[in-house]
């Protein structure tokens, strides 16, 4: 019996040990995101778990300058939008090197010209993307992240021409408090 209760502390103490140094956290901020044909500013909020992982959601804004990216010689346009994530810290606490993936949804009206014909167009757009990033973390309460993402712009619904989709790399910044 004795045994048995050796080596259960032995496998078992590691892990609840590396788990009682983690702590749970809310992150809340603002973030900018840049591409090639357009910007994203938005907010966001995020739930830090104990060890390692994160979730996030939040609402922004697409304002779109596709110039001839697109289906047509101009599309400009823009629209609000929502997106969820899941970010992987390697440390075990919520701050340094993260992997994620991030899916956001928008709601787009695109206005375009092709030569002499102009027209506009309502997408709903799907966006998932892959990021790579890291977590600056001031104090214990303010962070800032600098993230890396590609992955693909898919026009789901679309009313009217047909306008761009495709491959996307974004680059942002978000700042923010956590509590």
């Amino acid at each position: 019996m004795k045994y048995l209760i050796v080596c259960f502390c032995i496998l078992f103490a590691p892990v609840t040990r590396a788990q009682d140094t983690g702590y749970t956290s809310f992150d809340t901020g603002a973030e900018l995101l840049g591409y090639p044909a357009g910007i994203i500013t938005g907010f966001h909020i995020a739930y830090n778990f104990r060890v390692h992982h994160s979730i996030l959601a939040g609402i922004a804004h697409n304002k779109a300058n596709r110039k001839d990216f697109g289906e047509h010689d101009d599309e400009r346009g823009g629209g609000w939008g929502g997106h969820i994530g899941y970010r992987y810290y390697f440390r075990y606490k919520p701050y340094g090197f993260f992997v994620g993936e991030r899916n956001d949804v928008w709601g787009l009206t695109i206005h375009w010209k092709q030569g002499t014909a102009t027209g506009t167009s309502t997408i709903t757009v799907l966006q998932p993307t892959l990021e790579l990033g890291y977590t600056f973390l001031i104090h214990d309460q303010l962070f800032i992240t600098p993230v890396l993402a590609n992955g693909a712009e898919f026009n789901l619904k679309t009313r009217g021409e047909k306008v761009g989709q495709g491959f996307i790399t974004l680059l942002g910044l978000s700042a923010g408090y956590r509590f």
